[in-house]
């Protein structure tokens, strides 16, 4: 595999949100990392090191698995899976181009020849059935369009064993997480997200999508009703982040 991206037709969004969310990260790429670090103080990286770390079972030999990193962006998780699962081939997927071209920069040495840039919807995988020993997916079901369908896109691409991890920041329901939310997502976040990119924008929109997505109980309802189960979550820094595991069963 080569660290080039894998020519497709371009990606067209599936309605005008997703359309708007497509051109907002391609917008930001280029201080994307920069924002990360600084609006989480360096505690996105150790929440990707521990999710990552459990997104295949202990029993599992990583070598030569197949690992698809949803809604990669700008691939820092695709590389701390390739730094824990060496052996691994890893697809870093994602709709944005800008944010994958800006990530591609990033493989080098043998990250380049394990890491698959590609664009793609995660509404439409163009991946086989059954094709994937796991999928991770950081920060992206919470910008999805339709995450039912999506939702049934991962399990129909997962081998029937196989392991869904996804890290992300879910609605909070507790009032002190809430309240941490509140002052963080409508003052510094704004703020450090448009010293970062320039956008002021994209960075108004980001926190608005946490208070209008599911809380992590509805979550794991819609994975039960996709078909997945041994469904486990993981709060993280008082929950403000969330890993949620899910396993399409052995015989499906």
């Amino acid at each position: 595999m080569t660290s080039a991206l894998t020519p497709l037709e371009t990606v067209t969004a599936i309605d005008a949100h997703g359309a708007q969310v497509q051109s907002m990260f391609s917008d930001i790429a280029h201080g994307y990392d920069r924002a990360n670090r600084w609006m989480s103080l360096g505690t996105d990286v150790r929440w990707r090191r521990r999710a990552v770390a459990g997104m295949l079972p202990a029993r599992q030999d990583p070598h030569g698995a197949r690992l698809l990193d949803l809604c990669a962006g700008t691939l820092d998780s695709s590389l701390e899976i390739h730094r824990q699962f060496p052996a691994a081939q890893i697809v870093a997927g994602d709709f944005s181009a800008g944010m994958l071209a800006h990530g591609a920069r990033k493989l080098v040495g043998a990250a380049a020849t394990h890491v698959t840039p590609q664009e793609m919807d995660a509404h439409h995988l163009p991946l086989a059935d059954r094709s994937q020993d796991a999928i991770f997916c950081a920060f992206g079901v919470r910008n999805l369009s339709d995450l039912p369908a999506a939702t049934r896109e991962q399990h129909r691409v997962l081998r029937p064993g196989g392991r869904l991890s996804v890290l992300e920041f879910f609605r909070p329901t507790a009032l002190a997480t809430r309240a941490v939310h509140a002052l963080h997502n409508r003052t510094v976040l704004p703020l450090l997200g448009w010293a970062a990119t320039g956008n002021l924008g994209a960075y108004l929109y980001l926190p608005r999508s946490i208070g209008r997505f599911a809380t992590v109980e509805a979550y794991v309802d819609l994975l039960r009703a996709c078909g997945f189960v041994d469904i486990v979550t993981e709060r993280l820094t008082l929950g403000i982040a969330w890993v949620v595991r899910a396993t399409r069963p052995e015989h499906t």
